[in-house]
């Protein structure tokens, strides 16, 4: 992730293109893929923007996504991608790219998780940008990250420069501590703070609970980047 701030809800970008990628595909004979990303814009109006069908898929195949250039008032905190192919083997790889007429680009790039062939994936946008490159603008100062926990009210709460930028909240049941969400404050998303918030969560629950159950998907990937949490909800652990 970057350091970079990205301006204010990414008000003034719009879609300039993407790309799936395949690769490692067991798929001799070709196949088939039909992928589509829609989002929920203010107003709750879905708007599919990426989509594209192909008949013809091979061992690694990367393709060029038909996009709506639409400017968009503000990104949305998360896109639905839904992926139909002939093989769900090997490695998926989707990116999008926003660009404003102030020279700023911001790219979007994800690995497809299985869910998204199935039912379909809620994934997350602003987390997963980056910026490439900015006009003029000058290099932020790198805010002071805390991660404070509040045991009587069951949730971690982050804080950058002393203020509170976002909460993971779990519940205890005897010895087994459950996580059941995780939320970034908006004017703070972008900037990859839920990593810092779970990771400092995680590092202090490990000291304190032999048994943790996770109900929430920011957690999961969090887990899926950082293996060496993995053996946290493994069940059971030793006592600390």
């Amino acid at each position: 992730m970057t350091d970079q701030v990205l301006p204010p809800d990414g008000t003034g970008f719009y879609l300039a293109g993407g790309e799936l990628t395949a690769a490692g595909l067991d798929n001799k004979d070709g196949g088939t893929v039909d992928v589509s990303v829609t989002a929920r814009l203010l107003g709750g109006l879905d708007v599919t923007l990426a989509s594209r069908s192909t008949a013809h898929l091979g061992e690694r195949t990367v393709l060029p996504l038909q996009t709506r250039p639409m400017m968009l008032s503000s990104l949305p905190s998360s896109v639905r991608v839904q992926l139909r192919a002939a093989s769900t083997e090997g490695d998926w790889r989707l990116v999008l790219h926003f660009r404003n007429h102030a020279g700023a680009s911001l790219t979007w790039n994800a690995e497809i998780p299985t869910e998204a062939f199935d039912t379909g994936w809620e994934a997350p946008l602003a987390e997963l940008l980056t910026i490439d490159g900015a006009v003029d603008a000058p290099a932020p100062q790198s805010p002071t990250t805390t991660v404070v926990h509040h045991p009587s009210d069951e949730y971690y709460e982050l804080l950058v420069d002393g203020h509170q930028a976002g909460l993971l909240v779990y519940h205890v049941i005897g010895s087994h501590l459950s996580i059941t969400h995780t939320m970034i404050e908006p004017t703070y998303r972008g900037r990859g703070l839920s990593w810092a918030l779970v990771g400092g969560a995680l590092d202090d629950i490990r000291t304190k609970y032999p048994t943790v159950s996770n109900y929430c998907p920011v957690v999961s990937r969090f887990v899926d980047k950082n293996p060496q949490y993995g053996d946290l909800l493994a069940e059971p652990r030793p006592a600390p």
